[in-house]
């Protein structure tokens, strides 16, 4: 009797042991796939900390490289000599003839693209003179206009635009026709106009309408060809982009349809268009791929001093986004293309 209970005593205690067997393997297991996936999570989460310090660094890099290059370049027709040409009184009479620079030593300011190479990656700069771009800032609001029809927008709705902008920016309380002053505002409850200038692109969003009627697509051009700098007012039509040019009108040989379509042209202006040296202000667009497939693109302006040894530069953000794989890219490297290094040396252009 005693050994049969001692029998089923022993047959209870298997039975009890394999479950709590499986039991142990699958903690452990779920215990294995968890510490896996944290491990895979933190290298990739690292891998990407990684990437955006070299990219950054390599930004960074190229943009202490392009204010170099535009501080000590001479400014000459169609764009910057970065050859350290000498140049004398009888070179500025006869417009500075770029025909006796090595190749590759012009940076042309009307979108000129040049590689900033380093072991982790390369930057593109695209360089374009603040006259080449459409001033916000300014009384224009024609040319304003046109662009934003060349854009997609309808005749109304690019008009209203326009006059919304120049009531938000102006010094007085007097509404313009489709216009919108403080009373407009305070109807819709939103913060009344600056009447100010603008100081940053995104600012245009707290124009009334203005976020119903410009599309992100609109947006992001309206920063690539526009500047908010108050600086200058006039254009130089040699440096405004392809697709300016064509929205406007325009081309090399004829420039009146610009002056026609703009208001209180003075003889200054109309002199100042047709030249073809570029002024103390430059955009650059920088852009660098991640290792991820994104691009970071940042557009900074760089206006030089000479006259101020204490700061011979002012330097202003424009804009920084990161663009994703599949996103429109306009600072996209096409096949084939070739760049000349931002940094050069006279020797280096010879070769």
């Amino acid at each position: 009797m005693g050994k049969c209970l001692k029998s089923n005593k022993q047959k209870g205690n298997d039975g009890f042991v394999l479950p709590y067997v499986l039991v142990v393997v699958f903690i452990l297991a779920l215990t294995s796939t968890i510490a896996v996936r944290s491990l895979n999570t933190s290298g990739r989460i690292i891998t990407e900390l990684n990437d955006d310090v070299l990219a950054e660094h390599r930004l960074v890099s190229a943009e202490a490289e392009t204010l170099y290059v535009y501080l000590t370049s001479a400014p000459v027709k169609g764009g910057m000599d970065t050859s350290h040409t000498v140049w004398d009184g009888s070179d500025i009479i006869d417009g500075f003839d770029v025909s006796r620079l090595p190749v590759g030593a012009l940076w042309a300011a009307n979108g000129g693209k040049r590689t900033a190479q380093y072991p982790s990656g390369n930057v593109r700069v695209i360089y374009r003179d603040a006259t080449g771009l459409i001033k916000l800032n300014s009384n224009s609001q024609d040319v304003l206009t046109e662009l934003l029809l060349g854009f997609g927008l309808k005749t109304i709705d690019a008009k209203t635009a326009t006059a919304k902008l120049g009531d938000y920016t102006d010094d007085n309380n007097r509404r313009r026709f489709r216009g919108a002053e403080r009373a407009s505002y305070r109807l819709k409850r939103l913060p009344p106009p600056s009447n100010a200038h603008l100081r940053t692109h995104e600012e245009l969003y707290r124009i009334l309408s203005w976020d119903d009627l410009i599309t992100p697509q609109i947006y992001d051009r309206l920063r690539r060809y526009t500047t908010l700098t108050t600086s200058s007012t006039y254009y130089r039509t040699k440096f405004l982009s392809s697709e300016v040019v064509e929205i406007l009108g325009l081309d090399e040989q004829d420039i009146a349809p610009l002056g026609l379509a703009r208001r209180n042209v003075d003889i200054i202006d109309s002199i100042t268009s047709t030249l073809e040296t570029p002024t103390k202000l430059g955009r650059f667009i920088f852009s660098t791929q991640k290792k991820t497939g994104q691009t970071i693109i940042r557009a900074v302006e760089l206006e030089r001093s000479p006259s101020a040894a204490d700061r011979p530069f002012k330097r202003h953000v424009v804009f920084e986004e990161i663009k994703n794989v599949g996103d429109s890219n306009s600072n996209e490297r096409i096949e084939g293309e070739v760049s000349p290094p931002v940094f050069t040396t006279a020797y280096s252009l010879l070769q």
